[in-house]
Formats: structure tokens, C-alpha cells, sequence
């Protein structure tokens, strides 16, 4: 099959990992550690009452991701995005006058995750899944690294700077580089389709269309919720997402506090946190890859096995190098199962409401990474440390991975060669 040169929808799943890497969903909870000792420093809050902020911003996600999903089938993504960081880029500058209200503090967090969802996942895997069809997979992948270099980025800009600056004006600094580096590109370069460039989806050449996707954006068939919800592979897809939310985000967002509790620095433990964001890009990446290859779940469950090993090891006291390595096994878990998520969406249920049904799993993502890491703050605090609880996050995982086996195959299309 005849692909053009040069195909702009690569450039739209560049774009779109650079719109994740800006969004609240990798701004929140790669920072949100690092600020917990200075903000208690000064305010006297303790480490339960910081992680709440993570539990309530996640409840505000999953309250408007249906929303937002429903919005971005009706009117398009591109302005719900550019909107969504916009105004994600002003409540960020807003911290800078956080006072000793708790209260405000837990505000801005639920503000960032109402009005800022427009710029996450259900937007970006939306605008991908009308661009691709037989390269899905590795498009997902693409944009999806986006998370890992975002984790990566905020964890060693946001500590150098709260080091500089102090943490204050470090937001102005962080809300800056939203606003006017992001939002800007967001802006001048998304497109919906790639009908409304006069492409084909996957760059086929004029004439050759993939069938399943029909002739523009208008003809895209698949099942409304109400029809997805009947199947038993919604719900099993449902309960895989939170799981590993639970599990990965508990580990992601507790790495700082946990090794500053073994006597790491906190240069040190801002370096093993960005270790396991910067592995979420191997994850990923190869992850889509894989998918447009060989059968989605069976994939994600070989990217699940190594990051049980890795909590199995933190668990069992790993700190200095073996921490590094434990952390990036971690990441891996995260680094899959989005891409799996939204290519199974996808396959699963088509595209004619793909944002709305996706926007449910990512949901279901966000309960998992809101109660995970406030859960695990709680039962540290009741059993005294992180040994017990990091070995139930392993069984949390290992659990999610058997429910894997239990998905129907689907169809997809033929990889071209």
C-alpha cells in the first residue's frame, strides 16, 4: 500500500507528547512529592494532609473526564486543548500566593484536574485514533512518551528551581513555560484529522482508505456508551486501568517521601523519581510497537511482570543503585498499560464516540492514581512503614495481569510492509 513521504500525522503525535508532558495529568503527580517538604516546612502540614490534594484532584478528574470526553466528539479537541492549558497555565502561577489555608491549597489542586482534563489523555488518544488506523500502536506510543518526558522534565526542573528560587516563584516560572511555550504550539500546530488537511488516514495515498474507518471523520462507526458498557470486556478493561493506576501511581508518587525515609537526599531521590518517568518513554514507545504486532493484552501483561519485581524489591529495602533500577522496572507498568488502554478502546469500540468511552477509562485511572498513593500515605502511617504495603501493591499488579488473559480478541487491520 502507497504511503505519502512525508505523513503530517507523525508530526500530530509529536505534538501530542508534548501536549501530555504539559498536562495535569504528568504536572500533578510529578510534583506534588517534591513540594510536600516545603510546603510542610512552612505551614506544618503533615505528609497525609499534602497526598490528599493528589486523592481529591483525581476525584475532580473523574467527575469531568465524561464531560470532557463528550465535548471533544461534539466540538473537536483542539479547543478543548488549547483551552484546558490555558487556564492550567494561570492556576499554576497562583501558588506563588498560596497561604497556610489548607483549603486553598487542596482548591487548586481539584481547579487543575476540572478545567485542565482537556488537555490530557482523552483529548491527545482522541486526535491520534482518527489520524492512524494501521500504525495506532506505535502513534499511541509516540505521543504517549510525552508522559515519561514530562516526568522526566518536571522532577529535575521543578527541584533545581524550587533549589534557586524557592518554591514560590518557582510556579511563576513553571506556570510561564505553559502558557507560553505549550499552549502557543498547541495552538498553531493541532489539527482534528487529517481530512481536514486533505490527507488520508496513515498517509495512504489518494484513494486508498483503510475500511474500517470509512471516508472522513463523519462515517466513523463504533459502539455509543450506553452500548459499551453492556460488554463484559468494558468492565474488565475498567477494573485493569484502576488497578494499575492503584499500583503504579502508589509507588510514583510516595518514590521521594520513601527514599528521603531511608536517608536519601532529596537530589538524590528527585534523580531516582525522574529514572522511573524516563522509563514510561521505553514503555511506552515500545509498547505501541508491539501492539500493531501482536495481540494488546498479552503485551501489557509482559510489561507488568517487571515492575512486580521491582516493587518486590523496594519492599524488601533496595536503596543507591538498586533503588535506580527498581524504579525504572516500576515505570514500565505505567509506561504499557495507558497505550494499551487507549489502542484497546479503540479496537474494542470504534471511534464514533471513542473520546466519551475513553474518557470513562481514564476515569477509572484517575480513582486508581487519587486513592493508590492516599491509600499507601495511610498505611504507612498505620503500619510504619513501606515493607508491608509495597508488597500488596505488587499483588495488586499481579492481579490486574491475570485479569489480562480474560480479554477477547478483536479485529485490527493488516501492517503494511
Amino acid at each position: 500500500m502507497k504511503s505519502q513521504k512525508f505523513y503530517y500525522g507523525w508530526f500530530i503525535a509529536v505534538l501530542a507528547g508534548l501536549g501530555l508532558a504539559s498536562s495535569v495529568a504528568v504536572f500533578i503527580p510529578a510534583t506534588i512529592g517534591l513540594i510536600a517538604g516545603s510546603v510542610s516546612a512552612e505551614f506544618g502540614w503533615s505528609s497525609q494532609q499534602i497526598f490528599i490534594a493528589q486523592g481529591l484532584a483525581t476525584a475532580g478528574a473523574i467527575v469531568v473526564a465524561p464531560f470532557i470526553g463528550g465535548l471533544v466528539d461534539r466540538f473537536g479537541a483542539r479547543v478543548i486543548i488549547c483551552s484546558a492549558f490555558a487556564v492550567e497555565a494561570l492556576i499554576i502561577a497562583s501558588f506563588h500566593w498560596l497561604d497556610a489555608s489548607i483549603t486553598m491549597f487542596y482548591a487548586r489542586y481539584v481547579l487543575l484536574t476540572l478545567l485542565g482534563t482537556g488537555g490530557t489523555h482523552v483529548a491527545f488518544a482522541t486526535v491520534i485514533s482518527r489520524w492512524f488506523d494501521r500504525r495506532r500502536g506505535m502513534a499511541l506510543g509516540i505521543a504517549l512518551t510525552g508522559t515519561g518526558l514530562g516526568g522526566v522534565f518536571w522532577s529535575l526542573v521543578v527541584q533545581a528551581l524550587f533549589d534557586r528560587y524557592g518554591w514560590r516563584d518557582a510556579y511563576l516560572y513553571l506556570a510561564a513555560m505553559i502558557g507560553l511555550v505549550t499552549l502557543p504550539i498547541m495552538l498553531l500546530m493541532i489539527r482534528e484529522s487529517p481530512e481536514s488537511m486533505g490527507l488520508n488516514v496513515d498517509g495512504d495515498a489518494s484513494g486508498i482508505r483503510t475500511a474500517s474507518l470509512g471516508s472522513d471523520s463523519a462515517a466513523l462507526s463504533g459502539l455509543t456508551l450506553r452500548e459499551a458498557v453492556r460488554t463484559s470486556h468494558y468492565w474488565l478493561m475498567f477494573v485493569i486501568y484502576l488497578l494499575v493506576a492503584i499500583g503504579t501511581y502508589s509507588v510514583m508518587v510516595h518514590m521521594v517521601p520513601f527514599l528521603k525515609g531511608r536517608g536519601e537526599s532529596a537530589q538524590t531521590a528527585a534523580a531516582v523519581q525522574a529514572s522511573l518517568w524516563a522509563v514510561l518513554v521505553v514503555g511506552r514507545f515500545s509498547a505501541g510497537w508491539l501492539m500493531d504486532r501482536f495481540f494488546a493484552p498479552y503485551v501489557a501483561i509482559a510489561f507488568l511482570i517487571l515492575p512486580i519485581v521491582g516493587i518486590s524489591l523496594l519492599a524488601s529495602g533496595a536503596a543507591g543503585p538498586v533503588a535506580f533500577v527498581a524504579a525504572m522496572l516500576v515505570g514500565l507498568a505505567a509506561g504499557a498499560e495507558v497505550d494499551v488502554v487507549a489502542y484497546l478502546a479503540g479496537r474494542y469500540f470504534g471511534l464514533a464516540h471513542f473520546a466519551l468511552i475513553y474518557a470513562t477509562f481514564y476515569s477509572a485511572f484517575s480513582l486508581g492514581a487519587g486513592i493508590g498513593p492516599a491509600g499507601t500515605a495511610w498505611a504507612v502511617a498505620r503500619f510504619g512503614g513501606y515493607g508491608l504495603v509495597f508488597w500488596i501493591i505488587a499483588g495488586i499488579l499481579g492481579l490486574a495481569a491475570v485479569l489480562l488473559l480474560c480479554l477477547p480478541k478483536y479485529k485490527k487491520p493488516e501492517l503494511a510492509h
